[in-house]
Formats: structure tokens, C-alpha cells, sequence
């Protein structure tokens, strides 16, 4: 399958750069895999169904964004991949804790606020404002 939004030769550098991780972490198989990256870029395309007629910068925004959404379909599987400390005779680390899935809202959000940027995006949706107001006069006919 074709990538739609992400044809450039660095999407792969930048889905890790965007989650601070290497290639030992998170290889360009995984990034490919038909549930990671088809899934990213499907989302983008539901909210920016334009994306092929973009220019300049909103063609900017929208490659971002599917970064990101890309990069947060991986930051929750990324706690298993990565060990949290290595110990040997002569050196030893520990890698920060990082919450991963607070991350991966957090990648989300930016990727909505990347397709907000985009001019031809309408913002929000009109819904009617209404009320129904019921019989005011109901308890003064009561007898009780």
C-alpha cells in the first residue's frame, strides 16, 4: 500500500525524531507496518479530505501532522521496547521514565492542532443552539 501523506525518504527519522528514540527501538518495519502507519495517515485524511490539493504551508501541516498522529500510534508500545535499565561490571544506566501513553495524547493533540493550522479546515462544527422549555404553569394547576 502506497503512502498517501508521507512520501518523503526522512518520514521514517522524523516519526523517531518525534519520539526521541533510534532505529534499535523502533525499526522502519514497524513505522511501515499496516497497522501504524495506514491507520496515521487515514485519520489525517478523514479531517483533511483535500490533502492531495494542498500547497505550501498547509501541505506543511499536513505531512506534521500525520507525523505525529504516526508517532502516537507507537509511543504506547514503545514502554515494551525499551529497557529501563542496563547494568554491567564495569558501567551501568537507567533510562528516564517516560508515561508513553500521556505522550501519545499529547502527539494527537498536536497533530489536531497541525490540521487546525490548515486554511481550507473549518474549524469546529455549526450546531443549532435550541432549548425545550416545558409547562412553567403546571405546578399552579395542581390541586395538591
Amino acid at each position: 500500500m502506497a503512502n498517501k501523506i508521507l512520501i518523503t525518504e526522512t518520514y521514517h527519522e522524523e516519526i523517531r525524531g518525534r519520539l526521541g528514540v533510534g532505529e534499535d527501538v523502533i525499526s522502519n518495519a514497524d513505522i511501515d507496518a499496516l497497522s501504524v502507519l495506514p491507520i496515521g495517515e487515514s485519520r489525517i485524511v478523514k479531517a483533511v479530505p483535500d490533502y492531495a490539493e494542498l500547497t505550501g504551508d498547509d501541505q506543511t501541516y499536513v505531512y506534521a501532522a500525520a507525523v505525529c498522529m504516526v508517532a502516537a500510534i507507537l509511543a504506547p508500545s514503545i514502554t515494551a521496547r525499551i529497557k529501563k535499565s542496563k547494568k554491567d561490571f564495569d558501567f551501568s544506566f537507567e533510562n528516564q521514565v517516560v508515561d508513553w501513553n500521556k505522550y501519545a495524547v499529547q502527539l494527537v493533540d498536536e497533530a489536531y492542532e497541525f490540521i487546525e493550522s490548515i486554511s481550507t479546515v473549518q474549524h469546529g462544527t455549526d450546531v443549532p443552539v435550541f432549548g425545550v422549555a416545558g409547562p412553567t404553569r403546571a405546578r399552579e394547576r395542581r390541586p395538591y
